[in-house]
């Protein structure tokens, strides 16, 4: 089997479970071959302790042996690298989002299409066992005809956003940031949304970093996206969502993604988790979990990669489309566009809801098919 040769573009915090897991052995369709970084120290660190070479993002983008980029850099660079790596004829797995604003992704798609090539974006873990097994309970009929869904979640950005800065700047903030998990999971099973209405607000937009040990510590800083919104999501398949999103709250992270049906309530786990746990209740029933039908339980970032490798192998559209992605992103952009205006916000884009992942997988140890065949 001819695997697909990989470089990974920013080494920070997220790049080690992707290069662990693909130089495992995880995903056997993926040799990393290359990482970059514009931190020299952090890019030969990781260079030196996974076995492969440190290059620029041009010597990458120039080796014709080098067929995938994985862009693990932070929102405002996802773009330029994203459109570099494209043109130089790469097939490209982005992490959420896809860009900033709306029309680079526009261009991003538009770009992939021209030259024939597949761009995938993060978040993969709707390919892990729990939204795949929560998808196959909507698909199965258990809870019957899906009429309404609510997507919650509340922790304290503060935590993070005084030494990882970025989480408050555009193309972040709960919304961009955490908000890819929760649509991309309700996407996936329920398809595409036609119209959103929203509200939005900043609470204490300038504050002081108090994160002794940081270069900031004791400056001041701008929080320039909202830390609060609520939104009212109407999908094309007749199905009315709503969507709440608290960054300004208590550290523990609370979180709640349901789907109501004619005959029973589907309980989702945490879609920044690949396992968490599926519950259902029926009429008269109590609330009971459903076992996992699907395979990647574990921590399986990189997932999304592998399976479009797969798909680049098989001549097949991958599942962590960039159709999605970017209705995914338009939508977020459609809530604050939609709190700003004081109107609802017609989505333009539209996707083909990704097929599930073949059940009975179980990928971590206990094999019961081969990774082709699960991804397939």
């Amino acid at each position: 089997m001819d695997r697909i040769k990989v470089a990974i573009i920013g080494c920070g915090s997220i790049s080690d479970i992707y290069m662990t897991n693909i130089t495992s052995g995880k995903f056997q369709i993926l040799e990393l071959v290359a990482c970059s970084d514009l931190a020299v120290d952090r890019m030969q660190a990781s260079a030196e302790k996974f076995g492969i070479m440190a290059m620029t993002l041009d010597e990458i983008c120039a080796d014709p042996e080098i067929q995938m980029v994985i862009n693990l850099t932070t929102p405002a660079a996802h773009y330029p690298i994203n459109k570099q790596a494209l043109l130089a004829g790469k097939h490209v797995f982005s992490e959420k989002m896809i860009a900033v604003d709306l029309w680079q992704g526009k261009e991003l798609v538009q770009i992939a299409n021209e030259k024939g090539l597949h761009l995938g974006v993060a978040p993969d873990t709707f390919l892990g066992a729990s939204v795949q097994t929560a998808k196959y309970i909507v698909e199965s009929g258990i809870i019957g005809k899906p009429l309404s869904c609510r997507a919650s979640i509340s922790r304290d950005y503060a935590v993070y956003g005084e030494f990882l800065t970025h989480l408050y700047k555009k193309g972040a903030g709960i919304g961009f940031d955490m908000g890819g998990y929760y649509l991309t999971a309700l996407a996936a099973i329920l398809g595409p949304c036609k119209a959103v209405s929203a509200f939005t607000n900043i609470n204490e937009p300038v504050r002081t970093n108090t994160r002794i040990g940081t270069p900031w510590y004791g400056q001041e800083y701008e929080i320039e996206v909202p830390n609060v919104l609520t939104a009212t999501m109407q999908y094309a398949s007749g199905v009315l969502g709503t969507l709440h999103m608290n960054s300004d709250c208590i550290l523990d992270e609370t979180y709640g993604l349901e789907i109501y049906g004619t005959d029973g309530i589907l309980y989702m786990g945490n879609p920044n988790e690949f396992g968490d746990r599926v519950y259902i209740r029926k009429v008269n029933g109590e609330k009971v979990e459903f076992p996992l039908t699907h395979g990647y339980a574990e921590n399986s970032r990189g997932l999304g990669a592998a399976e479009m490798a797969w798909s680049i192998v098989a001549g097949r559209n991958h599942r962590a489309s960039k159709e999605m992605a970017y209705h995914v992103f338009e939508l977020m952009h459609g809530i604050m566009l939609s709190s700003e205006n004081g109107a609802v916000y017609q989505m333009e884009s539209t996707f083909e809801t990704p097929k599930g992942l073949p059940a009975g997988y179980i990928g971590d140890g206990g094999w019961t098919r081969k990774e082709e065949s699960a991804l397939i």
